[in-house]
């Protein structure tokens, strides 16, 4: 072995190991998540049991959603070269398994939700279309995670992207569905539709990277791979400086049009201390980033710092020609 293919061997060796501060965010954002649910449930009425279903559709929404986002924007098989071709299918491949079960869970969570509205609301023509663009997301989401085949056939499919749109957009209407419950206001919805889109993002990218890129990853420890897994995660903490300050300032707006600014209304009730909890969740969120890698130049993954020296002019011919890099799974 070579004194470069060495050096690549010493920084990749905990490679995709190194998960412990986005575990902890994703565990964070769960539980603000849940929080929120069940303060949003309590002011339009709703029970512990409602509020909990809704939470895993949001949850499970937000898995699948976010999930399409990384599998036709972020991970780009013409970008990964040969090395990392099997790597960008095992991906595709581990998350439609994750997929289809979010699926499953989302038909459950979503009758329960369109019930709630059709309670709240009557049969009226919005309810209707409503759980008609819900069943579709999920006839189609359930059709594409089934569908196997070459990627490079698979990436921004029409089948694809219509899965990722529909996504969206049910995840925008159900964001409106929400604020009509204690009353249309445009701006609380656009609000509420920007607070739950980023969630989404978010929870379907975490998943990505800690469930189906870190796993696979640690399969293939080749120098293409962690460039490619390096261009991942490159585009996702490009997302997060978005998406944090979105659900912070977000939530904080939600919070107020709901309770107000009297600091008394938030200490003095269950709904303001949860709310006040919250958000300390998602300061803990943000100070989590400032310590987590992700956050800072470096990737938390072993060498993709050092692209440059691993697989360029100083990575020596193993990393030119995809070579292993770490010699365990």
């Amino acid at each position: 072995m070579s004194s470069d293919t060495r050096t690549a061997a010493e920084e990749s060796d905990p490679l995709f190991d190194r998960y412990t501060l986005p575990k902890v965010a994703l565990s964070v954002v769960l539980v603000a998540s849940l929080v929120g649910t069940w303060v949003t449930a309590r002011l339009g009425g709703a029970g512990v049991v409602v509020a909990a279903v809704k939470w895993a559709y949001f949850v499970a929404a937000g898995v699948l959603t976010g999930g399409f986002v990384w599998k036709h924007l972020f991970v780009r098989p013409a970008d990964l070269g040969e090395g990392a071709g099997e790597y960008c299918v095992a991906m595709y491949d581990r998350f439609d398994r994750i997929a289809a079960g979010a699926v499953a869970a989302l038909a459950v969570a979503g009758a329960v939700v369109v019930r709630s509205y059709l309670a709240a609301f009557g049969a009226t023509p919005a309810v209707a279309g409503f759980a008609a663009l819900l069943t579709a997301w999920l006839a189609l989401a359930a059709a594409t995670t089934a569908r196997s085949g070459p990627v490079d056939e698979r990436f921004r499919s029409p089948l694809g992207l219509a899965t990722l749109g529909l996504g969206l957009a049910v995840v925008a209407a159900t964001a409106v569905a929400e604020v009509a419950l204690r009353g249309f206001e445009p701006v609380a919805a656009g609000v509420r539709v920007l607070h739950l889109l980023a969630f989404a993002v978010w929870i379907g990218g975490a998943v990505w990277n800690i469930f189906v890129a870190v796993p696979t990853g640690k399969r293939r420890s080749t120098v293409p791979v962690v460039r490619a897994a390096g261009e991942q995660l490159e585009r996702f903490r490009w997302a997060v400086r978005f998406i944090i300050p979105t659900l912070l300032l977000s939530g904080l707006y939600q919070a107020v049009d709901g309770l107000g600014t009297a600091l008394g209304t938030y200490l003095g009730s269950a709904v303001g201390l949860a709310v006040l909890a919250k958000v300390g969740t998602i300061g803990l969120l943000v100070v989590i980033f400032k310590l987590c890698p992700m956050w800072r130049a470096c990737s938390p993954i072993e060498g993709v710092c050092e692209l440059d020296d691993l697989g360029g002019g100083g990575g020596g011919e193993s990393a030119a020609d995809g070579s292993e890099v770490t010699g365990s799974d």
